[in-house]
């Protein structure tokens, strides 16, 4: 009698440990009831506030995010109820999604040690863990870049297959509308096709086979592009704000601005500390798989020119969190750099080969780890500024003046009506960071005399270059001036100051500026 073993391999282990402490990891970071900081309120107040007609329109704080995006979260807003946690809910499913279609994509034509380490690496960034649970669409980006790319190569092992193509012509054309970089993610598709068949192009074959994918692609983006994108594209605030994250133009009038760039892009979605290693690994993956998988290799090389195209026409920052997208494509070259060294000793060595794999395979992961840990240690939270609300709220008398500093408006404004503020009740405060003055005088503007809250969060300790203005500092010594500081709230990145002010009293120079 035969006895058949039933469960799963042990070579499966690994991929299973490290899905369950990504999963451990994502879980933790989304801590339920945790505040959303500015970033997140920013879009959160759109979300709260706008119609769905508002939400094609320019944005309130000169927010930009996919248009499916912001139509998916305002339903869940709407529909399910005002809670936070809820808003933070599809960047969490998309970051988990990521996970299992990484391990897809390498393993589409990769070992199982070559798949295993690309996820561990995309499992175990601390930039990914953290956008997989903050109000943003930045691990939506990465999941809908490794999508593109998994069903582009299932369109390429099976060309005589019309699904697979009709898969990719209708992803793409979804993919627009919740993903901004997936628009270089198709041009990197679609070039690497042009390409690799330029003698075909006016073939009849050619012509039905990836004409259609095109068209669908092409038809999406210019009904989004007239609907919603002509109006980010064309913000000056963001254009202005983003300055330094553009690529020059021409490339040769700053060539120290792309090696800058280019070599800090791995150290950000990986946090590594391992020098020129991970840049020497990827070199090594790219031209491996360039020589194995020369579609993927060739999309991903044109995902990125397209990419700084875009940057240097002022189109799209180059910096941090918007290249999310490129971690699927970059944690496959490195995986593949790993695996090309180790497969490049010889059979007679298995156990050199192992200690070389798991040596640079932990040189990578290494300081991810170690961030985890200290995350797991620490839980470091941005803004809490919910918990100062409520002391606020108990604590204010009838006839309280409440000033919110501007870096604390959007929140403040997203939770105002679940602790009592209504509108009016408040005043806003206004950026006016390279005139600190002005703070004084839309202070004593808007506020009179008797008992006002000062509300802070976000703030610039060093707003100008030359001055060094402490903002928060600034507007409290003129709050001191005027009256007597009565009580102080503290919480993690928030703080609330209730003065009494005084009397109303003549000021020759507020005269003056009205």
């Amino acid at each position: 009698m035969t006895i058949r073993k039933t469960g799963l391999p042990w070579q499966w282990l690994p991929v299973l440990a490290v899905l369950a402490w990504a999963l451990f990891l994502r879980l933790d970071y989304f801590a339920p009831g945790r505040s959303l900081w500015l970033d997140e309120a920013m879009l959160g107040v759109n979300i709260q506030r706008q119609s769905l007609s508002g939400l094609v329109q320019p944005l309130l704080y000169d927010q930009a995010a996919p248009l499916g995006f912001l139509l998916l979260q305002w339903l869940i807003h709407h529909l399910l109820g005002g809670s936070d946690d809820l808003l933070r809910v599809v960047p969490l499913l998309a970051g988990l999604a990521l996970l299992p279609m990484v391990f897809l994509l390498a393993r589409q034509d990769g070992s199982r040690p070559f798949a295993w380490l690309a996820l561990a690496l995309v499992a175990l960034a601390p930039e990914h863990v953290r956008y997989s649970s903050e109000l943003k669409q930045y691990s939506l980006d990465a999941l809908v870049a490794a999508y593109l790319m998994w069903c582009f190569g299932e369109a390429l092992k099976q060309p005589a297959e019309s699904r697979a193509r009709t898969r990719l012509a209708l992803s793409g054309a979804l993919a627009v509308w919740f993903s901004h970089p997936s628009v270089f993610v198709l041009a990197g598709l679609g070039g690497a096709v042009v390409s690799l068949h330029w003698r075909e192009l006016r073939a009849p074959s050619f012509l039905r086979s990836w004409g259609g994918v095109a068209t669908a692609w092409a038809i999406s983006f210019a009904v989004l592009y007239l609907l919603h994108l002509r109006h980010v594209a064309a913000n000056p605030s963001l254009i202005d704000f983003w300055r330094r994250s553009f690529a020059p133009l021409p490339p040769w009038s700053h060539w120290g601005w792309y090696r800058a760039s280019l070599s800090g892009v791995l150290n950000h979605l990986f946090s590594f500390h391992a020098g020129a290693v991970p840049s020497l690994l990827l070199l090594v993956g790219g031209a491996s798989l360039w020589v194995r998988r020369r579609p993927l290799a060739l999309a991903m090389v044109l995902t990125l020119v397209a990419t700084l195209v875009a940057s240097a026409l002022s189109r799209y920052p180059f910096h941090g969190r918007f290249l999310l997208f490129m971690m699927p494509a970059a944690a496959l070259a490195l995986a593949e750099g790993v695996e090309r060294c180790r497969q490049w000793l010889p059979d007679r060595h298995p156990g050199l080969a192992g200690s070389v794999y798991l040596g640079l395979a932990s040189l990578l992961l290494f300081h991810a780890v170690d961030l985890d840990r200290q995350h797991l240690r620490d839980h470091p939270v941005m803004e809490e500024i919910k918990p100062l609300m409520k002391e606020v709220a108990d604590h204010r008398r009838v006839g309280d003046q409440i000033y919110v500093y501007y870096g604390a408006v959007p929140a403040f404004s997203f939770y105002a009506a679940r602790y009592g503020f209504e509108t009016g009740e408040f005043v806003e405060g206004t950026f006016h960071r390279w005139e600190p003055a002005l703070y004084l005088s839309e202070i004593d503007r808007a506020l009179g005399a008797g008992r006002t809250w000062f509300v802070f969060s976000h703030n610039c300790n060093h707003c100008r270059p030359r001055v060094r203005v402490n903002e928060q500092r600034f507007i409290l010594d003129h709050a001191d001036r005027r009256g007597a500081l009565i009580e102080q709230l503290d919480g993690p990145g928030t703080t609330a100051y209730l003065y009494d002010l005084g009397p109303p009293r003549s000021d020759p120079g507020l005269a003056a500026h009205r």
